[in-house]
């Protein structure tokens, strides 16, 4: 994973997004781990390289929550994993082909299958106890409530007599 120099909790939400996604692109291109063939010759594989698509994200927030939504048509509930890594939420999961296993002549291919992954960085003040996440018509949608404000509220000082 690659760290920023300079604390990304300290820019504006909106640059945090971004710096998230950046760190995200910057591990898929420049993260590689050296390996070799069959034949014995160095090859030089990404750490992401089995991801094959990027589902495309939303991020809204309310006043009580913020709500993640994922596009994913195609993938299966049980296909979908979501954790909680370093401060980062990361969605990951397979979306198998439409047709598998059938000898073919392909003359169009635009529907991308295979691995996927998807992180951002937590904010601070998250209650992490109550994620929720939903899955419904190819849509996932993953609630992330926020802490609840400490309530003002005056301290007595109690004094005691001799």
């Amino acid at each position: 994973m690659v760290h920023f120099r300079f604390p990304i909790d300290q820019l504006p939400s909106a640059l945090q997004d971004f710096a998230s996604e950046m760190e995200t692109i910057v591990d898929q291109v420049f993260h590689k781990s050296e390996s070799k063939d069959e034949n014995g010759a160095q090859t030089s594989e990404s750490c992401e390289a089995n991801v094959s698509f990027t589902p495309p994200m939303d991020i809204y927030e309310t006043e009580l929550q913020y709500n993640v939504y994922m596009d994913l048509p195609g993938v299966k509930p049980d296909a979908v994993k979501i954790e909680i890594q370093d401060e980062r939420l990361v969605v990951s999961g397979t979306r198998d082909a439409a047709v598998q296993g059938q000898k073919l002549s392909v003359h169009r291919q635009e529907r991308t299958a295979g691995k996927f992954s998807r992180s951002l960085r937590l904010p601070k003040k998250l209650d992490a106890e109550k994620i929720e996440a939903r899955f419904d018509n190819g849509v996932l949608h993953v609630v992330l409530p926020k802490q609840a404000k400490p309530i003002p509220r005056t301290i007595e000082i109690k004094t005691t007599s001799l």
